[in-house]
């Protein structure tokens, strides 16, 4: 009778673990693992927007608060433009406006320089900034001169290029292009508003637009 028992014992513990239930167990297993490893996925992408969002959020306010001279100026010779918070400070920075910016049209400042995400020799950046130039020299601008942004805090600088244009839309859009083919950030948008020197930071390669006025 003992063995009967035992018999019967082993073969009980048989059946908690036939090839059906091994299969079954086997599925759950590896239905759980997915899971996981999409949760995982789910978390890292989350986790790279998050990031991606972050830096570019860290560039709009770069940008948009970086001090910009131009050398050569129409009418003015070189001068720096920095951010401000009313029109009433531009006005008494420019109590004649810019007269380098067109009545109804805008001024536009581009670079090649550091694209998004990228590090380059200033002798890199300087190639670029040829190959910029030789695109803008066609791009029908009613003047051009040389600039530089800068920001103290964060120590850096970029060379660029301003373009004037009567017609501001048709300006925009060719400088825009040219620096979509540079795989820019943005441009900035100088216009006269309120008697005042305003500029827009216009995101071309991200989304991007805000208007500060400058004295």
């Amino acid at each position: 009778c003992q063995r009967t028992a035992y018999a019967s014992t082993i073969a009980r513990r048989t059946k908690l673990c036939t090839p059906s239930m091994v299969d079954k167990r086997a599925c759950i297993m590896v239905a759980l693992a997915a899971i996981a490893v999409v949760g995982i996925s789910s978390a890292l992408k989350r986790l790279r927007v998050r990031t991606a969002s972050s830096k570019a959020q860290d560039l709009a306010s770069l940008w948009v608060g970086g001090i910009e001279t131009m050398l050569d100026v129409p009418g003015a010779g070189t001068i720096s433009l920095a951010p401000c918070e009313t029109a009433a400070e531009s006005r008494e920075s420019f109590p004649d406006g810019l007269r380098a910016i067109p009545a109804g049209g805008a001024a536009f400042a581009v670079t090649a320089f550091d694209p998004p995400g990228v590090a380059r020799t200033r002798d890199e950046n300087a190639r670029e900034n040829g190959k910029l130039w030789a695109m803008l020299k066609t791009a029908g601008a009613d003047a051009a001169w040389r600039a530089y942004g800068v920001d103290v805090t964060e120590g850096w600088r970029e060379d660029g290029f301003v373009l004037a244009f009567a017609d501001a839309a048709a300006g925009r859009r060719r400088v825009a292009a040219a620096a979509r083919a540079f795989d820019q950030g943005a441009i900035y948008e100088y216009t006269l508003t309120q008697g005042a020197v305003a500029r827009r930071t216009l995101g071309v390669g991200m989304a991007m637009d805000e208007t500060t006025f400058m004295r």
